[in-house]
């Protein structure tokens, strides 16, 4: 990612609890792969700057995830899980500092017999907060995925924004996926939003890819592929390559 973001690797097999302070002005990338069973709770200070970049890809991952924002910290949150079984996610942002911004997006593959749930929140304090909630999943096989997300601008927080946008695809009937966007509004003045779609492939899109001599195969895969994919530019080089590597997998 940004060439002057220090980087750093964190691992759970000796320490289920974790805390980490990001002092003021200092900017950091946090990488957080396989395989983990724990909490980490990250401050950030004025003027902070983190990208947390969490990989599911074994299996049995889950993860408990709380911040705290001072005043103009931002942390981005890219959430990849490509991983096979059930994992679960828990994050919750605090933005108790003025102008304070928390962004988290995720791609989500599931399938098998997998059940996923993620359970994602928001609270703005501070004045002129902002908070966006980006999520694409696909489900197969019987797969199940809940994700519920929690946007809460509390009293006196004006001027602040919370988005989300939810859409996930599914490629069979018996798969499920529930998406739960909720925003509470406890001040005036704020703007606030949430958008969720799920179903299964557009068939638009299909017949117009069908249509110009793709295979019905190749066709799910390309429009897929441009589902899932734009996470991919988060990560680093290597973890790129394999982010890649098991999605065209999955759809050949």
């Amino acid at each position: 990612m940004q060439n002057n973001f220090e980087e750093k690797n964190i691992s759970f097999l000796n320490e289920k609890n974790q805390e980490i302070n990001i002092s003021c002005n200092e900017k950091i990338n946090l990488n957080l792969v396989d395989n983990f069973d724990g909490e980490l709770t990250i401050f950030l200070q004025k003027d902070s700057i983190c990208n947390l970049r969490i990989f599911y890809k074994e299996n049995k991952n889950s993860l408990v995830l709380r911040t705290f924002l001072s005043e103009n910290a931002e942390l981005n949150v890219y959430f990849a899980d490509f991983s096979i079984g059930n994992s679960s996610l828990s994050a919750n942002s605090i933005l108790y500092g003025n102008e304070a911004k928390s962004t988290f997006k995720y791609s989500s593959i599931s399938k098998n017999n997998d059940a996923k749930n993620y359970h994602i929140s928001f609270s703005h304090i501070g004045e002129k907060t902002i908070s966006n909630l980006e999520g694409y999943s696909v489900n197969m096989n019987e797969s199940k995925l809940k994700v519920e997300g929690v946007s809460h601008i509390e009293k006196n927080s004006i001027k602040s924004k919370a988005h989300q946008k939810i859409k996930g695809i599914l490629f069979d009937k018996e798969s499920v996926a529930i998406a739960n966007p909720i925003l509470k509004i406890d001040c005036d003045d704020i703007e606030a939003s949430h958008a969720c779609a799920i179903g299964s492939l557009n068939d638009n899109h299909l017949f117009y890819l069908l249509s110009r001599g793709l295979p019905l195969k190749d066709a799910r895969k390309l429009i897929t592929f441009g589902y899932l994919n734009p996470i991919v530019e988060y990560f680093d080089e290597k973890d790129k390559e394999e982010l890649k590597t098991i999605i065209e997998r999955e759809f050949n």
